[in-house]
């Protein structure tokens, strides 16, 4: 097996782009729910994200009203995830979706980390993850307490 020069490997995801069928919609969930920014947009494609150091994360690309929706028989993106800071913030984040009535997907049970699964307005799925370093697991664990987990909703 040979090894790859690290100069040759990618650093990190530059930006996903999603097909949608109403760009507007999309940017708006995006920007409301979610809090991206949007950098550039229109009704033609919108670019949104949150890092001030890339142009994008999100690229917004227009489909005709009547295209099929994401198939989750088919091959293709099961989901993106958004890595969220704290606890606190997934938490804050949960709030909102249920809020402003975004259909949550289900929850991932882990002793390491916490998320949500929900959808997009075009059925794309997502996933808001907190999932902390090492050292905090190893801090929570060793203090007793319970493993955060966000109370769900029903599905």
């Amino acid at each position: 097996m040979t090894s790859i020069e690290t100069s040759h490997v990618p650093t990190q995801l530059g930006h996903i782009a999603l097909r949608v069928r109403d760009v507007e919609k999309a940017a708006h969930f995006y920007s409301d729910v979610l809090g991206l920014t949007l950098h550039r947009g229109g009704q033609r494609i919108a670019f949104l994200g949150i890092r001030e150091d890339a142009s994008h994360e999100i690229a917004l690309m227009p489909l005709p009203a009547d295209a099929p929706g994401p198939d989750p028989s088919r091959v293709g993106m099961y989901h993106m995830a958004w890595e969220m800071p704290s606890f606190e913030a997934l938490e804050a984040l949960h709030r909102r979706l249920i809020e402003k009535g975004v259909r949550i997907a289900g929850y991932s049970e882990s002793n390491s980390s916490a998320n949500v699964m929900f959808f997009d307005p075009e059925g794309n799925e997502l996933e808001a993850l907190w999932e902390p370093p090492a050292d905090e697991v190893a801090r929570i664990r060793a203090s007793g307490a319970p493993w955060p987990r966000l109370e769900q909703v029903a599905l």
